[in-house]
Protein backbone atom coordinates (compact mmCIF):
# COMPACT_ATOMS: atom_id res chain seq x y z
CA UNK A 1 0.00 0.00 0.00
CA UNK A 2 1.74 3.29 -1.20
CA UNK A 3 2.04 6.04 0.91
CA UNK A 4 -1.13 8.29 0.07
CA UNK A 5 -3.55 5.30 0.03
CA UNK A 6 -2.24 3.93 3.53
CA UNK A 7 -2.71 7.75 4.86
CA UNK A 8 -6.04 8.16 3.36
CA UNK A 9 -7.04 4.69 4.21
CA UNK A 10 -5.51 5.36 7.91
CA UNK A 11 -7.19 8.41 8.00
CA UNK A 12 -11.21 7.08 6.86
CA UNK A 13 -10.74 3.66 9.19
CA UNK A 14 -10.02 6.89 12.33
CA UNK A 15 -12.97 8.62 11.05
CA UNK A 16 -15.44 5.79 11.18
CA UNK A 17 -14.27 3.51 14.28
CA UNK A 18 -12.24 5.99 15.72
CA UNK A 19 -8.51 6.36 16.84
CA UNK A 20 -8.28 4.36 19.46
CA UNK A 21 -9.55 1.23 17.31
CA UNK A 22 -6.88 1.46 14.95
CA UNK A 23 -3.61 0.06 15.32
CA UNK A 24 -0.57 1.04 12.62
CA UNK A 25 2.87 0.55 14.17
CA UNK A 26 4.62 -2.42 13.80
CA UNK A 27 4.52 -3.74 17.24
CA UNK A 28 0.91 -3.70 17.33
CA UNK A 29 0.44 -5.17 13.94
CA UNK A 30 2.96 -8.21 14.51
CA UNK A 31 0.61 -9.73 17.25
CA UNK A 32 -2.10 -9.99 14.90
CA UNK A 33 0.29 -11.51 11.52
CA UNK A 34 0.48 -14.96 13.12
CA UNK A 35 -2.10 -17.66 14.45
CA UNK A 36 -2.25 -20.97 16.56
CA UNK A 37 0.00 -22.78 14.56
CA UNK A 38 2.66 -20.18 14.11
CA UNK A 39 3.46 -21.61 10.37
CA UNK A 40 2.92 -19.09 8.89
CA UNK A 41 3.55 -14.73 8.97
CA UNK A 42 1.36 -12.81 7.28
CA UNK A 43 1.70 -9.09 6.14
CA UNK A 44 -0.90 -5.84 6.79
CA UNK A 45 -0.79 -2.54 6.76
CA UNK A 46 -3.89 -1.24 9.50
CA UNK A 47 -5.82 -3.55 12.09
CA UNK A 48 -9.33 -2.35 12.51
CA UNK A 49 -11.47 -3.50 15.51
CA UNK A 50 -14.78 -2.52 14.21
CA UNK A 51 -17.76 -1.91 17.11
CA UNK A 52 -21.12 -3.25 15.08
CA UNK A 53 -22.28 -3.67 11.97
CA UNK A 54 -22.62 -0.35 10.89
CA UNK A 55 -18.85 0.10 10.76
CA UNK A 56 -17.88 -3.02 8.86
CA UNK A 57 -20.06 -1.73 6.78
CA UNK A 58 -18.65 1.47 6.51
CA UNK A 59 -15.27 0.00 6.09
CA UNK A 60 -16.17 -2.78 3.42
CA UNK A 61 -17.56 -0.07 1.43
CA UNK A 62 -14.66 1.85 1.73
CA UNK A 63 -11.82 -0.83 0.78
CA UNK A 64 -14.30 -2.37 -2.43
CA UNK A 65 -13.75 0.91 -3.64
CA UNK A 66 -10.53 1.81 -3.53
CA UNK A 67 -9.47 -2.31 -3.83
CA UNK A 68 -8.18 -2.83 -0.63
CA UNK A 69 -7.90 -6.25 0.69
CA UNK A 70 -9.75 -7.35 4.20
CA UNK A 71 -8.55 -10.05 6.22
CA UNK A 72 -11.52 -11.13 8.47
CA UNK A 73 -9.86 -12.16 12.21
CA UNK A 74 -11.27 -13.59 15.30
CA UNK A 75 -8.97 -15.06 18.15
CA UNK A 76 -6.55 -16.37 15.84
CA UNK A 77 -6.49 -20.04 16.87
CA UNK A 78 -7.36 -21.02 13.21
CA UNK A 79 -5.10 -24.08 12.28
CA UNK A 80 -4.60 -23.83 8.65
CA UNK A 81 -3.75 -20.30 8.24
CA UNK A 82 -7.24 -19.33 7.49
CA UNK A 83 -6.95 -15.74 9.41
CA UNK A 84 -3.34 -14.64 8.16
CA UNK A 85 -3.16 -11.51 6.00
CA UNK A 86 -0.94 -12.28 2.66
CA UNK A 87 -1.03 -8.82 1.57
CA UNK A 88 -0.64 -4.98 2.49
CA UNK A 89 -4.11 -4.74 3.02
CA UNK A 90 -6.22 -4.29 6.80
CA UNK A 91 -7.30 -7.31 8.97
CA UNK A 92 -10.25 -6.83 10.49
CA UNK A 93 -10.80 -7.59 13.90
CA UNK A 94 -13.87 -8.98 15.21
CA UNK A 95 -13.34 -9.14 19.07
CA UNK A 96 -15.28 -5.98 20.09
CA UNK A 97 -18.72 -7.49 18.86
CA UNK A 98 -18.67 -10.22 21.61
CA UNK A 99 -22.23 -9.22 22.85
CA UNK A 100 -25.38 -12.36 23.70
CA UNK A 101 -27.94 -10.64 22.11
CA UNK A 102 -31.34 -12.57 22.69
CA UNK A 103 -32.23 -16.06 23.97
CA UNK A 104 -35.34 -17.53 22.74
CA UNK A 105 -35.85 -20.32 25.26
CA UNK A 106 -39.20 -21.86 24.03
CA UNK A 107 -37.73 -22.29 20.35
CA UNK A 108 -34.02 -22.89 21.40
CA UNK A 109 -32.54 -20.67 19.22
CA UNK A 110 -29.75 -17.74 20.58
CA UNK A 111 -28.91 -15.20 18.56
CA UNK A 112 -24.41 -13.66 18.96
CA UNK A 113 -22.46 -11.69 17.55
CA UNK A 114 -18.98 -13.32 16.14
CA UNK A 115 -16.66 -12.28 18.82
CA UNK A 116 -18.50 -13.68 21.51
CA UNK A 117 -16.25 -16.63 23.09
CA UNK A 118 -17.44 -20.20 22.48
CA UNK A 119 -17.23 -21.05 26.45
CA UNK A 120 -18.64 -17.99 27.40
CA UNK A 121 -21.77 -18.96 24.71
CA UNK A 122 -22.14 -22.37 26.13
CA UNK A 123 -21.84 -21.36 30.06
CA UNK A 124 -24.58 -19.04 29.46
CA UNK A 125 -27.03 -21.50 27.73
CA UNK A 126 -26.66 -24.17 29.91
CA UNK A 127 -27.72 -21.56 32.60
CA UNK A 128 -30.75 -21.25 30.36
CA UNK A 129 -31.14 -25.25 30.77
CA UNK A 130 -30.00 -25.85 27.20
CA UNK A 131 -27.00 -26.64 25.24
CA UNK A 132 -24.41 -25.72 22.43
CA UNK A 133 -22.74 -29.12 22.09
CA UNK A 134 -20.00 -27.90 19.25
CA UNK A 135 -16.54 -27.63 21.27
CA UNK A 136 -13.33 -28.30 19.98
CA UNK A 137 -10.45 -28.08 22.15
CA UNK A 138 -9.72 -24.22 21.38
CA UNK A 139 -13.24 -23.10 22.75
CA UNK A 140 -12.06 -21.21 26.05
CA UNK A 141 -10.64 -18.78 23.70
CA UNK A 142 -11.97 -19.37 20.61
CA UNK A 143 -14.83 -16.98 19.01
CA UNK A 144 -18.54 -18.28 17.56
CA UNK A 145 -17.31 -16.25 13.98
CA UNK A 146 -14.19 -18.26 13.37
CA UNK A 147 -16.42 -21.48 14.24
CA UNK A 148 -19.20 -20.38 11.41
CA UNK A 149 -16.23 -19.37 9.21
CA UNK A 150 -14.41 -23.06 9.58
CA UNK A 151 -17.76 -25.31 10.43
CA UNK A 152 -15.96 -26.16 13.38
CA UNK A 153 -16.78 -29.26 15.31
CA UNK A 154 -14.77 -31.58 17.73
CA UNK A 155 -15.02 -33.83 20.15
CA UNK A 156 -19.05 -34.86 20.69
CA UNK A 157 -19.70 -34.20 17.00
CA UNK A 158 -19.84 -37.74 16.72
CA UNK A 159 -23.25 -37.45 17.62
CA UNK A 160 -24.33 -33.66 17.68
CA UNK A 161 -22.45 -32.70 13.99
CA UNK A 162 -20.32 -29.90 13.55
CA UNK A 163 -21.69 -25.94 13.39
CA UNK A 164 -22.99 -25.92 10.29
CA UNK A 165 -25.87 -28.15 11.96
CA UNK A 166 -26.41 -25.56 14.30
CA UNK A 167 -26.63 -21.93 12.38
CA UNK A 168 -30.09 -21.21 11.60
CA UNK A 169 -29.84 -17.47 9.79
CA UNK A 170 -26.77 -15.19 9.48
CA UNK A 171 -26.27 -11.43 8.92
CA UNK A 172 -23.82 -11.06 6.53
CA UNK A 173 -21.52 -8.11 5.38
CA UNK A 174 -20.63 -8.15 1.31
CA UNK A 175 -17.30 -6.94 0.09
CA UNK A 176 -19.49 -3.86 -0.78
CA UNK A 177 -20.64 -2.75 2.31
CA UNK A 178 -24.10 -4.38 1.79
CA UNK A 179 -25.71 -6.00 4.79
CA UNK A 180 -27.84 -8.70 4.13
CA UNK A 181 -29.80 -11.82 5.80
CA UNK A 182 -29.86 -15.32 5.38
CA UNK A 183 -31.76 -18.35 6.69
CA UNK A 184 -34.53 -18.34 9.25
CA UNK A 185 -35.96 -18.76 12.55
CA UNK A 186 -37.19 -21.86 11.56
CA UNK A 187 -36.29 -25.64 11.76
CA UNK A 188 -37.48 -26.13 7.85
CA UNK A 189 -36.92 -23.72 5.46
CA UNK A 190 -37.20 -25.00 2.07
CA UNK A 191 -36.89 -21.70 0.19
CA UNK A 192 -34.67 -21.02 -2.45
CA UNK A 193 -30.67 -21.57 -2.54
CA UNK A 194 -29.51 -22.47 1.58
CA UNK A 195 -26.78 -19.30 1.49
CA UNK A 196 -26.29 -19.75 5.21
CA UNK A 197 -24.49 -23.16 4.40
CA UNK A 198 -23.00 -21.53 1.37
CA UNK A 199 -21.07 -18.89 4.18
CA UNK A 200 -20.68 -21.52 6.87
CA UNK A 201 -17.31 -22.86 6.50
CA UNK A 202 -16.35 -20.44 3.50
CA UNK A 203 -13.20 -18.65 5.62
CA UNK A 204 -14.04 -15.04 5.79
CA UNK A 205 -13.71 -15.23 1.44
CA UNK A 206 -17.45 -14.05 0.90
CA UNK A 207 -18.11 -11.87 3.58
CA UNK A 208 -18.22 -11.23 7.11
CA UNK A 209 -20.78 -12.26 9.77
CA UNK A 210 -22.17 -9.87 12.05
CA UNK A 211 -24.85 -12.11 13.81
CA UNK A 212 -25.47 -15.42 14.03
CA UNK A 213 -28.73 -17.16 14.84
CA UNK A 214 -27.80 -20.76 16.23
CA UNK A 215 -30.41 -23.39 17.09
CA UNK A 216 -29.71 -24.93 20.60
CA UNK A 217 -30.92 -28.40 22.02
CA UNK A 218 -31.53 -29.83 25.56
CA UNK A 219 -28.76 -31.08 27.62
CA UNK A 220 -28.62 -34.45 28.39
CA UNK A 221 -28.87 -35.16 32.32
CA UNK A 222 -25.63 -37.26 32.83
CA UNK A 223 -22.70 -38.06 31.48
CA UNK A 224 -19.63 -40.25 32.44
CA UNK A 225 -16.37 -40.66 30.48
CA UNK A 226 -14.86 -43.74 29.70
CA UNK A 227 -11.07 -44.50 28.65
CA UNK A 228 -9.75 -47.89 27.52
CA UNK A 229 -6.17 -48.50 26.36
CA UNK A 230 -5.05 -51.19 23.72
CA UNK A 231 -2.25 -52.56 22.78
CA UNK A 232 -2.16 -51.83 19.20
CA UNK A 233 -3.49 -49.04 17.04
CA UNK A 234 -5.65 -51.44 14.85
CA UNK A 235 -7.62 -52.80 18.05
CA UNK A 236 -8.21 -49.40 18.98
CA UNK A 237 -9.32 -48.54 15.74
CA UNK A 238 -11.40 -51.66 14.74
CA UNK A 239 -12.99 -51.02 18.57
CA UNK A 240 -14.29 -48.11 17.05
CA UNK A 241 -16.59 -49.34 14.73
CA UNK A 242 -18.39 -51.85 17.39
CA UNK A 243 -19.12 -49.01 19.05
CA UNK A 244 -20.81 -47.32 16.53
CA UNK A 245 -22.96 -50.42 15.46
CA UNK A 246 -23.57 -50.28 18.93
CA UNK A 247 -27.07 -49.38 20.96
CA UNK A 248 -24.95 -47.52 23.95
CA UNK A 249 -25.46 -43.42 23.59
CA UNK A 250 -22.49 -42.08 22.87
CA UNK A 251 -21.45 -38.41 22.13
CA UNK A 252 -17.75 -39.08 21.61
CA UNK A 253 -14.93 -41.30 20.55
CA UNK A 254 -11.53 -39.81 20.70
CA UNK A 255 -8.56 -41.64 19.57
CA UNK A 256 -5.02 -41.19 20.98
CA UNK A 257 -1.90 -42.55 20.06
CA UNK A 258 0.59 -43.85 22.66
CA UNK A 259 2.79 -41.17 21.34
CA UNK A 260 0.59 -38.31 22.43
CA UNK A 261 -0.29 -39.49 25.58
CA UNK A 262 3.65 -39.35 26.64
CA UNK A 263 4.19 -35.82 25.23
CA UNK A 264 1.70 -34.49 27.04
CA UNK A 265 2.99 -36.09 29.83
CA UNK A 266 6.45 -34.57 29.02
CA UNK A 267 4.95 -31.11 28.80
CA UNK A 268 2.83 -31.77 32.19
CA UNK A 269 5.66 -32.55 33.82
CA UNK A 270 4.09 -35.61 34.72
CA UNK A 271 1.76 -38.37 33.73
CA UNK A 272 -2.33 -37.31 34.25
CA UNK A 273 -2.73 -41.09 34.30
CA UNK A 274 -0.82 -44.58 34.96
CA UNK A 275 -0.28 -45.48 31.29
CA UNK A 276 0.41 -49.40 30.56
CA UNK A 277 4.18 -50.27 29.45
CA UNK A 278 2.80 -52.26 26.07
CA UNK A 279 -0.02 -49.49 25.62
CA UNK A 280 -0.06 -47.93 21.69
CA UNK A 281 -3.34 -46.07 22.13
CA UNK A 282 -6.46 -45.19 24.01
CA UNK A 283 -9.48 -44.52 22.93
CA UNK A 284 -11.74 -41.51 25.29
CA UNK A 285 -15.51 -42.49 24.99
CA UNK A 286 -18.32 -39.85 26.08
CA UNK A 287 -21.59 -41.83 27.05
CA UNK A 288 -24.98 -39.43 27.79
CA UNK A 289 -27.99 -40.97 29.81
CA UNK A 290 -31.21 -39.11 30.84
CA UNK A 291 -30.77 -40.50 34.76
CA UNK A 292 -28.52 -42.54 36.49
CA UNK A 293 -30.63 -45.72 35.96
CA UNK A 294 -29.68 -45.29 32.45
CA UNK A 295 -26.22 -44.43 32.99
CA UNK A 296 -25.59 -47.80 34.61
CA UNK A 297 -27.23 -49.63 32.00
CA UNK A 298 -25.38 -47.64 29.28
CA UNK A 299 -21.77 -48.79 31.08
CA UNK A 300 -23.45 -52.52 31.58
CA UNK A 301 -23.98 -52.66 27.55
CA UNK A 302 -20.74 -50.73 26.97
CA UNK A 303 -19.31 -54.28 28.85
CA UNK A 304 -20.76 -56.38 27.12
CA UNK A 305 -19.53 -55.16 23.79
CA UNK A 306 -15.94 -54.69 24.94
CA UNK A 307 -16.43 -58.60 25.61
CA UNK A 308 -15.74 -58.79 21.54
CA UNK A 309 -12.51 -56.50 21.52
CA UNK A 310 -9.06 -56.56 22.04
CA UNK A 311 -7.96 -53.96 24.86
CA UNK A 312 -5.80 -54.01 28.19
CA UNK A 313 -7.59 -51.92 30.62
CA UNK A 314 -10.87 -49.81 31.23
CA UNK A 315 -11.38 -47.30 33.74
CA UNK A 316 -14.56 -45.94 34.07
CA UNK A 317 -14.31 -41.85 35.82
CA UNK A 318 -15.26 -42.16 39.27
CA UNK A 319 -16.65 -38.33 39.37
CA UNK A 320 -16.42 -34.83 37.57
CA UNK A 321 -13.05 -34.42 38.69
CA UNK A 322 -11.94 -37.33 37.23
CA UNK A 323 -14.03 -36.76 34.18
CA UNK A 324 -12.37 -33.07 34.13
CA UNK A 325 -8.51 -34.72 34.37
CA UNK A 326 -9.37 -37.55 31.57
CA UNK A 327 -10.58 -34.43 28.99
CA UNK A 328 -8.19 -32.29 30.07
CA UNK A 329 -5.29 -34.94 28.89
CA UNK A 330 -7.09 -35.21 25.45
CA UNK A 331 -7.19 -31.47 25.09
CA UNK A 332 -3.54 -31.04 26.06
CA UNK A 333 -2.34 -32.60 22.99
CA UNK A 334 -2.29 -29.82 20.55
CA UNK A 335 -0.38 -27.21 22.86
CA UNK A 336 2.21 -30.22 23.78
CA UNK A 337 2.95 -30.95 20.14
CA UNK A 338 3.49 -27.64 19.76
CA UNK A 339 5.90 -26.87 22.49
CA UNK A 340 7.67 -30.03 21.54
CA UNK A 341 8.30 -29.61 17.68
CA UNK A 342 7.54 -27.63 14.65
CA UNK A 343 4.75 -29.49 13.12
CA UNK A 344 2.48 -30.11 10.14
CA UNK A 345 -0.76 -30.97 10.93
CA UNK A 346 -2.91 -33.12 8.19
CA UNK A 347 -6.57 -32.56 9.17
CA UNK A 348 -7.81 -35.72 7.72
CA UNK A 349 -11.35 -37.25 7.53
CA UNK A 350 -12.28 -40.90 5.61
CA UNK A 351 -15.18 -43.09 6.45
CA UNK A 352 -14.89 -44.79 9.85
CA UNK A 353 -14.20 -48.13 8.31
CA UNK A 354 -11.16 -46.94 6.86
CA UNK A 355 -9.48 -45.10 9.68
CA UNK A 356 -6.81 -48.44 9.77
CA UNK A 357 -5.83 -48.12 6.31
CA UNK A 358 -5.38 -44.65 6.55
CA UNK A 359 -2.72 -44.60 9.79
CA UNK A 360 -0.74 -47.87 8.46
CA UNK A 361 -0.34 -45.51 5.20
CA UNK A 362 0.77 -42.41 6.90
CA UNK A 363 2.88 -44.72 9.02
CA UNK A 364 4.88 -46.24 6.01
CA UNK A 365 4.65 -42.54 4.49
CA UNK A 366 6.79 -41.69 7.35
CA UNK A 367 9.34 -44.01 6.79
CA UNK A 368 9.81 -43.50 3.74
CA UNK A 369 9.86 -39.86 4.25
CA UNK A 370 11.61 -39.99 7.64
CA UNK A 371 9.19 -38.44 9.72
CA UNK A 372 7.79 -39.42 13.11
CA UNK A 373 3.79 -38.53 13.17
CA UNK A 374 1.51 -38.41 16.16
CA UNK A 375 -2.04 -39.28 15.84
CA UNK A 376 -5.06 -38.52 17.81
CA UNK A 377 -8.47 -37.09 16.59
CA UNK A 378 -12.29 -37.30 16.61
CA UNK A 379 -12.06 -41.09 15.42
CA UNK A 380 -15.94 -41.75 15.98
CA UNK A 381 -16.52 -39.88 12.51
CA UNK A 382 -13.51 -40.91 10.78
CA UNK A 383 -11.33 -37.38 11.75
CA UNK A 384 -7.95 -38.07 12.94
CA UNK A 385 -5.39 -35.33 13.05
CA UNK A 386 -2.13 -36.52 11.76
CA UNK A 387 0.95 -34.00 13.30
CA UNK A 388 4.10 -34.62 11.22
CA UNK A 389 6.93 -33.60 13.62
CA UNK A 390 10.09 -31.97 11.87
CA UNK A 391 12.29 -32.61 15.44
CA UNK A 392 15.91 -32.16 14.08
CA UNK A 393 14.63 -32.68 9.81
CA UNK A 394 17.04 -30.27 7.88
CA UNK A 395 14.89 -27.53 5.75
CA UNK A 396 15.72 -29.21 2.42
CA UNK A 397 14.24 -32.18 3.79
CA UNK A 398 11.29 -30.65 5.78
CA UNK A 399 10.52 -28.82 2.56
CA UNK A 400 10.21 -32.68 0.26
CA UNK A 401 8.04 -33.55 3.15
CA UNK A 402 5.83 -30.57 3.36
CA UNK A 403 4.85 -31.15 -0.27
CA UNK A 404 5.48 -34.94 -1.34
CA UNK A 405 4.86 -36.90 2.01
CA UNK A 406 1.92 -34.41 2.89
CA UNK A 407 0.62 -35.13 -1.06
CA UNK A 408 0.72 -38.64 -0.78
CA UNK A 409 -1.56 -38.74 2.46
CA UNK A 410 -3.45 -36.92 1.12
CA UNK A 411 -3.69 -39.07 -2.12
CA UNK A 412 -4.54 -41.98 0.00
CA UNK A 413 -7.38 -39.81 1.67
CA UNK A 414 -8.77 -39.04 -1.59
CA UNK A 415 -8.62 -43.29 -2.47
CA UNK A 416 -10.34 -43.97 0.46
CA UNK A 417 -12.97 -41.76 -0.17
CA UNK A 418 -12.02 -38.65 2.31
CA UNK A 419 -11.57 -35.01 2.23
CA UNK A 420 -8.82 -32.40 2.61
CA UNK A 421 -10.23 -31.12 5.53
CA UNK A 422 -12.49 -32.60 8.62
CA UNK A 423 -13.26 -29.66 10.60
CA UNK A 424 -10.22 -26.83 10.67
CA UNK A 425 -10.66 -26.07 6.80
CA UNK A 426 -8.01 -25.06 3.51
CA UNK A 427 -7.05 -21.59 4.12
CA UNK A 428 -3.38 -21.31 2.84
CA UNK A 429 -2.06 -24.56 4.36
CA UNK A 430 -3.62 -26.94 2.25
CA UNK A 431 -5.08 -24.97 -1.07
CA UNK A 432 -2.30 -26.09 -2.98
CA UNK A 433 -3.98 -30.10 -2.49
CA UNK A 434 -7.19 -29.19 -3.84
CA UNK A 435 -7.15 -30.28 -6.97
CA UNK A 436 -6.66 -33.58 -5.78
CA UNK A 437 -9.91 -33.41 -4.35
CA UNK A 438 -12.18 -31.61 -6.89
CA UNK A 439 -12.13 -31.33 -10.77
CA UNK A 440 -11.73 -28.12 -12.85
CA UNK A 441 -15.34 -28.27 -13.69
CA UNK A 442 -16.05 -28.37 -9.58
CA UNK A 443 -12.98 -25.55 -8.44
CA UNK A 444 -14.55 -23.46 -11.41
CA UNK A 445 -17.86 -23.64 -9.67
CA UNK A 446 -16.67 -22.02 -6.43
CA UNK A 447 -14.52 -19.96 -8.11
CA UNK A 448 -17.54 -17.97 -10.06
CA UNK A 449 -19.43 -18.38 -6.27
CA UNK A 450 -16.77 -16.14 -5.34
CA UNK A 451 -16.84 -13.66 -7.99
CA UNK A 452 -20.35 -13.06 -7.57
CA UNK A 453 -19.83 -12.02 -3.94
CA UNK A 454 -16.99 -10.90 -4.10
CA UNK A 455 -15.89 -9.39 -7.55
CA UNK A 456 -12.58 -7.61 -6.35
CA UNK A 457 -11.42 -10.50 -4.64
CA UNK A 458 -10.87 -8.47 -1.61
CA UNK A 459 -12.04 -10.43 1.18
CA UNK A 460 -9.71 -12.58 3.05
CA UNK A 461 -7.97 -13.22 -0.52
CA UNK A 462 -4.95 -15.87 -0.80
CA UNK A 463 -7.19 -18.42 0.73
CA UNK A 464 -8.64 -21.95 -0.41
CA UNK A 465 -7.73 -21.67 -4.19
CA UNK A 466 -4.32 -21.95 -5.34
CA UNK A 467 -4.10 -19.45 -7.62
CA UNK A 468 -5.39 -16.53 -5.24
Amino acid sequence: MDAAIYNACKSELISIVGVQYVLSSVDELAIYLTEETGTYTGKASLVVFPQNKEQVSAIMRYCNQHSISVTPRGAGTSLAGNAISLNDGIIMILSSMDKILEIDIENHLITVQPGCIVDSLKNYVDSHGLYYPVDPASSGTSMIGGHVMTNAAGPRSYKYGSTKNYVRALELVLSDGTIIQTGTLTEKNSTGYNLTQLIVGSEGSLGIVTSITLGLVKKPPYNNTVLMSFESLEDALNTILLLRNSAVDISAIEFIEREALDLVARYEGQAAIVIEENCAAHLLIELESSSAAAMDQQLSMLAEIMESATYLNIIVADGSEQKELLWRMRKLIGHAVRHYSVYREVDTVVPANKMVSLIQHVKSIGFKFGFKSVCYGHAGNGNIHVNILKDNIDEAQWHNILKNAVGEIFDEVIRLGGSLSGEHGIGILNKEFMSKQFTEVELGLMRGIKKVFDPKSIMNPGKIFPEY
